[in-house]
């Protein structure tokens, strides 16, 4: 029989038990909170599921979980039914709680089904393959893995080949006192976050865009993104069209009519196969562009040119194996491939050849000589008739019709203030010369003139600080190899401010030479 005191001394040892135990849950709550909000972690599904019921903390846990879950198979039925409609519970339910991993696997089957529905976006192949693989690493106990294995080996018989996404497989522990961070396992899911919620914004981007316009389209559309887009494409062009597909051209025509070395086999292999997936690789530049350049854009269903190629880059893929035995069949299928994103290379080098050249026209001057009375209504100024001393058609430079509108306004900003401090009448006009250099070379050269007569020398424009008035002019002209310079002039002027650039010529202008 217990004494009073070892009674007492039970009583507080279950107390200090039940506090512990209280204060652990509190503590694994804001913590597995923490991880999804912040991060997105899928891992921390296993984090909230393990929060003791006992406790308030568990039971808000549970209760969410439950919720996210009703909204999450809503979404996902949605998506198999075509819903357009479907990333209204997926967006509540990402709010709410993170999903059951498991749910990943009819979220793929949705995808696959609505993907041979239509079968020229790839980009439904893709997700529903990327799906297929979170399943298979974030569950890899689950009944159902390798009824998945064969589903996804159907879509892509390579796909299993292929190293699983970096997303950690094991279920997250409570947090010790170091805090979420202390842990490998914490850090590494982590680093993984960033490619789960690439996931989940593309699967909500994908299900709500409307119909868009194609890379073209847009790039008429609004001349302010061509800077961004030559960079997306240049990025295209440079680290997946040409470094890894444009660079065994040699070797995928020697493996088509069969006189391919071993070498050469290798080198192809390595290239295509070697590394990260192509088809990871090319959507990764998919989502830049769709993330850089907005929701207008629309290159799933409304680019002809990016729908051929995501085919061509899924063909690619299905082809390491039989090409690894030898498959005949194979090489020339990949030659087929191989020529699919040829075209689409030149395709981009030719848009953005079109989007750096800007003709410098009377539509263009007025444009920003309207941007410019808008912005000051310079009553003392009096802006003169612009005179473009060209022959039809007007002269094309090499440079971002954005960025020359930058360059011009400022100069033109600096000549009307300038022209507004003098006794009126203050003038100010622009004038457009071709004029034949020494070396056979023409120059475009866009002068603005104006009556004040405040000095300016060329030394004090390239002085000026870089990040006002002038100081921009010359920063943007360093990247087009143009100039700007103080020229004397004629009265009624005091003096130009003379830009000047290399002129551009059209295929149809340059010199026909003989075979």
């Amino acid at each position: 029989m217990r004494t009073p005191a070892a009674c007492i001394a039970l009583a507080l040892a279950l107390l200090s038990s039940c506090t512990s135990d209280a204060a652990a849950a509190t503590q694994a709550w804001h913590a597995a909170l923490r991880d999804w909000e912040q991060t997105r972690n899928p891992a921390a599904y296993g984090a909230w599921l393990a929060i003791d019921e006992r406790f308030p903390e568990g039971q808000e846990a549970h209760r969410r979980i439950r919720e996210a879950d009703r909204l999450y198979r809503d979404g996902i039925a949605r998506v198999a039914s075509g819903d357009a409609s479907a990333r209204e519970p997926f967006e509540e339910a990402v709010r709410t709680a993170p999903m059951d991993p498991r749910l990943y696997l009819p979220l793929a089957r949705a995808f696959r089904g609505q993907a041979e529905l239509a079968p020229d976006n790839p980009h439904l192949f893709i997700r529903a393959a990327e799906y297929y693989r979170k399943y298979l690493t974030l569950t890899p106990d689950d009944p159902d893995h390798e009824i998945a294995r064969r589903e996804l080996e159907e879509l892509d018989p390579e796909a299993t080949q292929i190293a699983p996404l970096d997303v950690p497989a094991a279920t997250p522990t409570l947090p010790d006192e170091g805090g979420i961070l202390s842990s490998p396992l914490a850090i590494a899911t982590l680093l993984s976050a960033i490619a789960v919620i690439l996931a989940l914004a593309a699967l909500v981007v994908i299900l709500s865009r409307p119909s868009g316009k194609s890379l073209a389209e847009l790039a008429a559309a609004r001349p302010e993104l061509h800077p961004a887009i030559a960079y997306l494409v240049s990025s295209l062009r440079h680290e997946l069209l040409k470094h890894r597909i444009g660079a065994v051209s040699s070797g995928i025509d020697a493996l088509a009519e069969g006189r391919a070395s071993s070498p050469q086999r290798e080198f192809v292999s390595t290239r295509l196969f070697g590394g990260e997936p192509l088809a990871l690789a090319w959507e990764g530049h998919v989502r830049a562009f769709e993330r850089a350049l907005g929701p207008e854009l629309d290159l799933g269903r409304r680019d002809r040119g990016f729908r051929r190629a995501g085919r061509a880059i899924l063909e690619i893929g299905r082809l390491e194996g039989p090409l690894a035995r030898g498959d005949v069949r194979a090489s020339k299928r990949l030659r087929e491939a191989h020529a699919e994103l040829g075209r689409l290379d030149r395709e981009l080098a030719e848009l953005v050849s079109q989007m750096v050249r800007t003709r410098v026209d009377d539509a263009l001057l007025r444009a920003v000589l309207d941007e410019v009375r808008a912005e000051y209504a310079a009553s003392r100024v009096s802006l003169g008739a612009i005179a473009i001393e060209t022959p039809h058609p007007a002269p094309e430079i090499e440079v971002f019709r954005v960025d020359l509108v930058l360059v011009l306004k400022n100069v033109l900003r600096n000549a009307i203030l300038a022209a507004g401090r003098m006794e009126p009448p203050g003038r100010v006009k622009i004038e457009v010369a071709v004029e034949l250099e020494a070396t056979g070379e023409e120059n475009v050269v866009l002068r603005v003139l104006d009556t004040s007569p405040e000095t300016l020398t060329t030394e004090a424009i390239y002085e000026r600080r870089v990040d006002r008035g002038l100081g921009l002019v010359t920063a943007a002209l360093t990247r087009y190899d143009g100039a700007i310079v103080v020229e004397p002039a004629e009265a009624p002027w005091a003096k130009a401010v003379a830009l000047r650039f290399f002129r551009a010529f059209g295929d149809e202008a340059e010199p026909q030479q003989e075979p």
